[in-house]
C-alpha cells in the first residue's frame, strides 16, 4: 500500500507561466491533425495539435524553466474559439523535480479566464484533485507566441 494512507492532505499553492511557441525553428506547439473543413470553420473546429511547452517562474523567454506541458488539445466547438485539453505538467525542476500534474479541460480561448481540472498526479502530487486558473498575459498575433498564467490551487497527500 501506498505511503500515502497515513498521510496527512496538503493544498499547494502556486503560479507558474507556460510560454506556447508557434513560430520559429523549435515550434512547441505543432498541428498534428484537422478535418476537411477546419480551415473554411471560423472556430477552427477539428484542429488537434500536441504541445511540449515550456513552463516558467515568470512571463519572460529567459526566465527559469520548472518544467514542460506535454499532451494534446483540439478545438472542439463549432460556436466559439473553444479547445479541449488533455495535458501533464512535468515539473523537470525545482521543488517539484520528477512530479506530475495532469490536466483535463475546456479551454474557452478568447475569455480573458478560463478554468482547467487537475485530476491526478504522481510524486509530490500524489493522488492530486485542484483547479488551474488560467488567463493569457502576452499573445503576439503575428507570430501566434503567447505566455499563460497558472494560478494552480491543488489538494494531494
Amino acid at each position: 500500500m501506498g505511503s500515502w494512507l497515513q498521510a496527512k492532505e496538503k493544498v499547494t499553492q502556486l503560479q507558474l507561466y507556460v510560454q506556447d511557441i508557434l513560430s520559429g525553428p523549435n515550434p512547441s506547439n505543432v498541428q498534428v491533425a484537422s478535418a476537411n473543413s477546419t480551415f473554411t470553420s471560423p472556430t477552427l473546429f477539428g484542429l488537434v495539435a500536441v504541445l511540449d511547452d515550456p513552463v516558467r517562474i515568470e512571463p519572460n523567454p529567459d526566465a527559469e524553466i520548472v518544467g514542460r506541458a506535454q499532451g494534446l488539445f483540439a478545438f472542439a466547438s463549432l460556436e466559439e474559439i473553444s479547445l479541449h485539453f488533455t495535458f501533464d505538467l512535468v515539473f523537470t525542476g525545482g521543488e517539484y523535480n520528477g512530479s506530475v500534474l495532469n490536466i483535463v479541460g475546456h479551454n474557452p480561448y478568447l475569455h480573458e479566464y478560463r478554468e482547467l481540472s487537475v485530476v491526478g498526479g504522481t510524486g509530490f502530487f500524489q493522488l492530486a484533485r485542484g483547479i488551474i486558473g488560467v488567463r493569457t498575459v502576452s499573445f503576439n498575433s503575428s507570430t501566434g507566441d503567447a505566455f499563460f498564467q497558472y494560478n494552480i490551487t491543488v489538494l494531494h497527500y
